[in-house]
């Protein structure tokens, strides 16, 4: 009997019902086929990007909580309570400190000063350089707001040249004078304040897109403009309110036109929207939402965005539950991503924080200070390995029994990678000793297993985490030869 092609038709889909679906897809992200291109596979898994660091702060426990891009197109590390600037030879500056902690912190820039929020009462500011050369903080170094209508703020994002923040732990949120440089010459005016009025739950973040302000409070979502007025100038866009509220300030993340973030309503479930031209829609499938909803608190979650090879993703990770999930925004599609921990199980990914910046993006360790540049081509973590894994769909053969006879590897061969495959004949509730299927050392290699036994439902399995091959493979599917079982 010949051999049956078993595409990969997307991202996974791991339900809790593991009998109905168990199409895990761990550090894999999938790429769709043009169809007119009229090749036989219509999915390509591409592995997701190694972890080179730049930075290396050796003896460090403390996390990287933020990463910035200016306006000037140059890059700001926030590693535990020290602002840094780093340059494009990957070699830091100190720029100044701010409030000690391990949180997540912002910064934005107006072209003349950067500020940056922690999420407590305090902020700070410095000056941006005013030529080529010049350095960060030339005014004063970094000063501490100290203007009494400067209240805090979880967030910061800007419109029109004026910051906007939010009051922590109320239904307000405010912005500076136009051009803000220092508090003393252009000070807060406590009129520029406003309230969340569509709904009387807190304001949890803010965030600009395309020239609309986005107020997330817990449970709903209201957009404003800017409307020019001399009182305040911004003005709420009537009729225009998302029934989803966040679940995280530090959830939120823009890219280009659109606006992502790990929503909750009043209905109690958390699901991952994305908003874009005054709408908003779900995004999360039910595999994704199953996945969330199981986790408990996610009030710490992070969300960020960055752009590779033409794949624009939103990174969602949750510390709380040690979960990493990723959605691609160009491609609809959903993968987990992992990292291994000192003994080799899966914990969160490594990276806390991203931004892009000298043609390169990088993430920054939530733990140990490093900051990583983001390659494709890099084949492990910082000397660590990644462990991917993608399920395949369940094998029924109208409820008989099939003798398995091979199982063929569809793969970017070449490598001599060893994956490893393991299976599941009790429907996806666990699953074997795994078997060894090296890759070959050149392009026409075809890695088979024989003589699998026979099933009545069977899930297959292919999983590696070997970092010694500087090429990870690409997946395409399998060749199945299955032959049911006369009754």
């Amino acid at each position: 009997m010949a051999p049956t092609r078993i595409n990969l038709t997307g991202g996974g889909y791991n339900l809790t019902a593991f009998s109905a679906s168990a199409q895990r897809c761990l550090n894999l992200y999938p790429e769709p086929l043009p169809q007119t291109a009229s090749e036989p596979v219509t999915f390509v898994h591409y592995p997701t990007p190694g972890l080179q660091a730049v930075y290396n702060p050796l003896g460090t426990d403390l996390p990287v909580r933020c990463l910035y891009t200016t306006s000037q197109g140059q890059l700001l590390a926030v590693i535990g309570s020290t602002v840094y600037y780093m340059n494009a030879n990957n070699n830091l500056s100190y720029v100044g400190v701010i409030g000690d902690g391990t949180g997540q912190v912002r910064m934005q820039d107006n072209g003349l000063t950067c500020f940056v929020v922690d999420g407590s009462s305090n902020g700070w500011y410095f000056s941006l350089p005013t030529s080529a050369g010049g350095s960060y903080g030339d005014i004063s170094g970094i000063s501490t707001a100290t203007d009494s209508a400067f209240y805090g703020s979880q967030t910061i994002s800007i419109l029109d040249q004026f910051f906007l923040f939010t009051d922590p732990n109320s239904r307000h949120w405010y912005c500076s004078t136009s051009d803000f440089t220092v508090d003393t010459t252009t000070p807060f005016n406590s009129l520029y304040i406003a309230s969340k009025t569509s709904y009387p739950d807190q304001v949890v973040g803010i965030a600009t897109v395309s020239q609309t302000i986005w107020i997330f409070g817990k449970q709903t979502t209201e957009l404003w403009c800017d409307s020019g007025a001399a009182d305040f100038p911004f003005q709420r866009i009537n009729s225009i309110l998302t029934e989803q509220g966040c679940e995280s300030a530090y959830s939120i993340a823009t890219a280009g036109d659109s606006i992502l973030w790990l929503a909750r309503d009043l209905s109690g479930h958390a699901r991952v929207f994305l908003g874009k031209s005054n709408q908003a829609e779900e995004v999360s499938n039910f595999a994704v939402c199953e996945a969330l909803n199981s986790y408990g608190d996610m009030s710490d979650a992070i969300g960020n965005t960055y752009q590779q090879d033409g794949h624009v993703f939103y990174v969602l990770t949750l510390p709380t539950a040690g979960k990493t999930w990723v959605f691609d925004i160009t491609t609809n599609q959903w993968h987990e991503r992992c990292s291994l921990d000192s003994n080799g199980d899966e914990s969160r990914y490594r990276a806390n924080c991203w931004a892009s910046a000298y043609g390169n993006v990088y993430c920054g360790d939530y733990e140990n200070g490093k900051i990583y540049k983001v390659l494709q081509s890099y084949p492990d973590e910082d000397g660590n390995p990644i462990k991917r894994q993608r399920g395949f769909p369940h094998m029924l053969t109208n409820g008989t029994r099939a003798i398995h006879r091979s199982f063929c590897i569809d793969a970017q061969n070449g490598s001599g990678m060893p994956i490893q495959l393991d299976w599941s004949d009790d429907r996806g509730a666990t699953y074997g000793t795994s078997v060894p299927l090296p890759l070959g050392n050149t392009g026409n290699t075809w890695p088979t297993v024989w003589r699998l036994g026979m099933a009545r439902d069977r899930v297959y399995r292919l999983t590696w985490t070997d970092k010694t091959y500087q090429t990870t493979p690409a997946l395409f599917g399998a060749f199945l030869n299955i032959q049911p079982v006369r009754n």
